[in-house]
């Protein structure tokens, strides 16, 4: 689902994810944060792309839509987890949620079907709250958690999310919405009119999937 390389440490198997994951919740503004996101505790969850019909990278919602209409379970909203544990290029202290589905079977528990390269299983987060809108395409944006041995020494922008472990946040937590739009002069119309050009793009890479050029 990812799209990025995992992280050299990690055992592609069962015991070996749940070493990540138990390292994951060692990281206290981690934990926190998932705490404060969701009242669904972080767990595992088996990646099979060979379940359904339907399983491309990046069409996770889609793809247990129709097979939940398939009858094959039920779509379950929530974060696909990444950080330093996990996958190469996250620098520790770094942690990033991507808006995610999986599919709930019979039995309860969860799946996923969309390919995820070569990964046996992942980190997820289950959010109700926080569900993809089919109706009017609107979905939420990824966020970047930086723990506090990130922020050691660096500057981060203020479009970031900075959770530190003793909880005290540079911004509020609340996930962006983005609408996917079809064209891009109905992008155009709800565009705020009082930005300067470079902030025009800042909002419609925030608030849409699209990037203008």
């Amino acid at each position: 689902m990812s799209g990025l390389n995992l992280a050299n440490a990690v055992v592609n198997n069962y015991n070996g994810w749940f070493e990540v994951l138990q390292k994951t919740l060692d990281v206290a503004s981690y934990k926190k944060f998932f705490e404060v996101t969701s009242h669904y505790n972080a767990l595992l969850v088996k990646n099979d792309d060979t379940f359904y019909k339907l399983n491309k990278r990046g069409n996770c919602h889609e793809n247990c839509r129709q097979a939940e209409a398939d009858g094959l379970g039920l779509r379950v909203s929530g974060w696909y987890v990444m950080n330093e544990f996990t996958h190469d290029g996250f620098a520790d202290g770094m942690c990033r949620l991507v808006h995610h589905s999986n599919l709930m079977l019979a039995d309860g528990s969860l799946l996923n079907i969309t390919s995820d390269n070569d990964a046996s299983f992942h980190i997820f987060i289950q959010d109700d709250v926080r569900d993809f809108d089919f109706d009017n395409r609107i979905g939420y944006n990824d966020r970047m958690v930086f723990g506090d041995s990130f922020l050691v020494g660096r500057s981060v922008p203020r479009n970031k999310v900075h959770f530190a472990a003793k909880g005290e946040l540079s911004r509020d937590i609340y996930f962006e919405k983005f609408k996917i739009y079809t064209a891009d002069e109905k992008i155009l119309i709800t565009i705020p009119t009082n930005l300067s050009y470079q902030e025009q793009i800042k909002w419609i890479t925030l608030k849409t999937n699209c990037y203008l050029t």
